[in-house]
């Protein structure tokens, strides 16, 4: 996972606060990039203001940004005065923006997918042209997060194969647009860390990995994004790993074909003890950190735990030892500040 973005609302602090509090305590606790949420142009700002702590200053923000902010349209083709306000407050202060309508295929969109495509395709380029007029050149990311109602229950369907399938076609919009896309993954309509999590989550992986996708996000949610887990989110971990080592493919030079250690090697040899074998193995193969390849008497002798058993024992040692590299105490006490003004 390369990227960070709250799983949830914070619902212990003052509600019109909850968004920057979100967003302090992802740059309280990871050193990786952010993707941010804002309920106001007031939030917006006070997010700005600490981004700008972090890195060092404004200017500093602005040519070194570590964080994008998520925004939508409201479906079908409306932009709410909540929406334009931030649009235009991101590309005045050069603030990455995904913005990223979700129409639902048979209820807010048409229920043909191409009609979906057609409805999330007008709000995400109005949305640019809106931005763009106020700052030409300001980053902006295409995005789109299509599904269907299910009309037997009216969920929108985050396990739904039209969910990847339209999001692969609208990432190739992105492409045509020379614009970097952003969809989701890692993502299911099970209400718990299972054979259909484990189904969905890879089938929407490696959609969006083969298609190209830029930013992919959703990466642990259950219950069509109700829910969430730690188990969930190392489950989708270990997908995006085996996917990345999918996309990565076949390096074939004269070095990976190796003619010289077959012949040297030759009819009934073995390749395990080669040099040639020391030097590749690592690189070639995936090696798992959760899924099971253990002989049956070694796995049985550990217990013969679940995948969901390995999962909840991994998570509960994450919680308990990891450190998070702090930010500097000057930077912590003026960020306090700021959310303190803001209770």
């Amino acid at each position: 996972i390369s990227f960070v973005m709250s799983m949830a609302l914070a619902n212990d602090v003052p509600a019109h606060t909850a968004d920057v509090h979100e967003f302090v305590t992802m740059v309280n606790n990871t050193s990786k990039p952010l993707v941010f949420t804002a309920f106001s142009l007031n939030s917006l700002q006070a997010i700005h203001r600490i981004g700008s702590i972090v890195t060092g200053g404004e200017d500093e923000f602005r040519h070194n940004p570590f964080a994008v902010h998520y925004s939508e349209p409201t479906t079908p083709l409306r932009h709410t005065h909540e929406a334009v306000e931030k649009l235009l407050f991101c590309a005045e202060k050069g603030i990455p923006i995904v913005y990223a309508p979700a129409p639902m295929s048979g209820s807010t969109a048409p229920a043909t997918l191409a009609g979906t495509m057609v409805i999330g395709n007008a709000e995400i380029l109005s949305g640019l042209v809106l931005q763009q007029l106020k700052s030409l050149g300001a980053p902006f990311v295409y995005g789109a997060f299509i599904t269907i109602m299910d009309m037997s229950t009216t969920v929108f369907s985050y396990g739904a194969p039209e969910l990847p399938l339209m999001s692969a076609a609208m990432a190739e919009m992105a492409h045509f647009y020379r614009l970097p896309a952003w969809s989701q993954a890692c993502c299911t309509d099970s209400k718990i860390v299972d054979q259909q999590a484990a189904a969905e989550y890879t089938n929407s992986a490696l959609m969006a990995g083969l298609i190209g996708s830029n930013l992919i996000h959703d990466c642990g949610y259950l219950e069509s994004g109700m829910t969430s887990s730690h188990e969930s989110i190392l489950l989708a971990d270990e997908v995006i790993g085996m996917v990345r080592r999918t996309l990565r493919g076949i390096n074939v030079n004269a070095e990976t074909i190796g003619l010289p250690v077959i012949e040297e090697t030759g009819p009934g040899g073995c390749f395990l003890t080669t040099d040639h074998t020391l030097r590749h193995f690592k690189d070639e193969f995936w090696f798992p950190r959760r899924f099971d390849r253990e002989r049956h008497t070694n796995w049985k002798a550990e217990g013969s735990r679940s995948l969901l058993e390995k999962l909840n024992a991994e998570a509960k040692r994450v919680v308990e030892e990891h450190v998070p590299t702090p930010l500097a105490a000057e930077k912590r006490r003026k960020i306090e500040k700021i959310v303190d003004q803001l209770a």
